[in-house]
């Protein structure tokens, strides 16, 4: 199995995840290449031709070569210059290391930058949810925009490190973040959460949680209280990042009464509690940990087993088989309705 075939799969597993569905997907990418026609010559050169095939901004091989041969991979939720550090170190000791794999994109190249290619599907979450599409639609394209004009270029840190180490490095983003959205949706289908109590309790029963659970980072109650009704709960993963604050008024208007999630910042927070909206945010890595084990068994299923050096927050638990199942019924559109 070479970094080319995981990063392929790991492509072909978002897809199936993907809760827009392959025509909507189809349309962006011929969007992609649309918009490369109409770019002036010099601006062509400096265009990522990846984004003609590859939906995922945020899933890219940042160093190759692409034919490296995988054995064992150190994966990280996020892989900085330290993390490369400690995997060269480790080959150092014996321990053989063949690439550097993150989920998050700090640090790992262009794919930070491609905020178009992640984030708009926060804009279809809302409008599945009943929030009017124009309303949807400029609330997350604002605050796209807003994430764009921050990018800066310290993120050639990652590549620039890997190729004075001669390590491949990539990243592997949206698949994971579908991977436990599809996930978590299907648990509190299953179990039916009644309160918003009930839903920390369910969070619990998954190792990963309870991993984090263990250093004292638990789902937590960040507006509202555990007696009260859960009512319309909207579990929010995938688009790149949680959404602003200018997006729960809309939810809220569209009938959610609990939206759970892995953030929670001032403004969020205040937004919610102004809108009479609860929310419960999630161990941020805890909750990425379950997509990761989920991604990285169902890529040993379809392509073969190689050993995971775990490293900066990432913990490995065995879910083989646990995605091809949620796979079987397809991607989850709505959040759980009650």
């Amino acid at each position: 199995m070479t970094l080319r075939d995981l990063y392929e799969t790991s492509i072909e597993i978002g897809r199936e995840l993907d809760p827009r569905g392959q025509e909507a997907i189809e349309r962006q990418l011929q969007h992609r290449r649309d918009e490369y026609a109409a770019l002036p010559t010099w601006e062509k050169a400096l265009y990522d031709q990846e984004r003609f095939r590859n939906p995922y901004g945020d899933v890219r091989i940042a160093n190759g070569p692409d034919d490296t041969s995988i054995g064992t991979a150190l994966v990280g939720i996020n892989m900085h210059v330290q993390e490369m550090l400690l995997g060269a170190q480790l080959a150092a000791k014996g321990t053989k290391i063949d690439a550097f794999i993150s989920h998050h994109t700090n640090s790992v190249g262009i794919s930070a930058s491609l905020v178009a290619d992640f984030m708009e599907i926060n804009a279809d979450y809302l409008i599945w949810e009943g929030v009017p599409e124009d309303e949807a639609r400029t609330c997350i394209f604002d605050f796209m925009a807003a994430r764009l004009r921050e990018h800066e270029d310290v993120h050639r840190i990652g590549p620039d490190t890997a190729k004075l180490l001669g390590y491949p490095l990539a990243c592997i983003h949206t698949p994971v973040d579908l991977a436990h959205r599809q996930y978590i949706n299907a648990l509190f289908a299953r179990e039916q959460p009644r309160t918003v109590g009930d839903i920390i309790e369910i969070m619990l029963t998954i190792p990963e949680m309870q991993e984090a659970a263990r250093i004292g980072a638990v789902p937590r109650i960040m507006t509202g209280a555990a007696d009260q009704p859960a009512g319309r709960i909207h579990a929010k993963f995938a688009g790149g990042y949680a959404y602003p604050p200018s997006a729960f008024p809309l939810l809220v208007k569209a009938g959610v009464t609990t939206v759970v999630q892995v953030s929670a910042g001032a403004a969020t927070v205040e937004a919610c509690r102004e809108h009479g909206i609860a929310l419960v945010r999630l161990p941020h890595y805890a909750t990425d940990n379950i997509g990761q084990n989920l991604l990285l068994d169902e890529l040993m299923r379809r392509l073969e087993t190689f050993e995971v050096v775990p490293c900066n927050y990432f913990g490995r638990v065995d879910r083989a088989g646990d995605l091809a199942q949620l796979l079987a019924s397809g991607p989850i559109i709505r959040s759980l309705r009650h």
